[in-house]
């Protein structure tokens, strides 16, 4: 057995090698990473603001069946009014006291048919649907329907109704009428 007893090799021994990456692996790696942030950042901003607007949609829906349940617990007219700013649920007439408002958020818009709705004290409503959508962008828009029973429904994305071919083609409502039909 031959043993070396260079100093050299003697503190080599000693250590482990060292390992690196090469200065063009890392660009190679840092090249990708580049690619991949490029084609992952505009969809993920796309994914943020669909779920912003569904947000906003859901809390709409709440604030519909917050003046349901109103004008069935303290047995009056509950209005839910359209408003420059947003939306507000105020008793008997758009002129009241709002008992809670809603807010539109940047670019988000509500078009609908009516500038108020009305629950009455048994739970109806006057008809209305409203179209919630951001930047205009109908495909990712969604649709509420208030029903003469009072019942609300929202739809998913880009469609007005169950059926596969109910698809929204617009963000603004049909017609726009100023007064509700009580």
């Amino acid at each position: 057995m031959l043993i070396n007893m260079d100093s050299s090799s003697a503190t080599a021994q000693g250590r482990s090698r060292q390992r690196a990456f090469t200065l063009i692996e890392l660009l190679v790696t840092i090249t990708i990473l580049g690619i991949f942030a490029a084609i992952a950042v505009p969809n993920f901003t796309q994914f943020i603001n669909n779920n912003r607007t569904q947000a906003f949609n859901n809390e709409m829906l709440s604030l519909l069946q917050y003046a349901r349940s109103t004008a069935v617990e303290q047995r009056q007219l509950i209005k839910v009014c359209k408003e420059d700013t947003g939306w507000t649920v105020r008793k008997k007439t758009c002129s009241e006291d709002p008992l809670r408002t809603l807010d539109l958020p940047a670019n988000v818009n509500i078009s609908a048919d009516k500038s108020d709705i009305t629950y009455r004290y048994n739970g109806t409503a006057s008809t209305t649907t409203l179209y919630t959508c951001r930047d205009n962008e109908f495909a990712n828009g969604f649709t509420i329907m208030v029903r003469s029973s009072g019942s609300v429904r929202s739809w998913a994305r880009g469609k007005t109704g169950p059926e596969a071919t109910d698809a929204m083609t617009t963000c603004a409502s049909e017609q726009q009428e100023t007064e509700s039909d009580d």
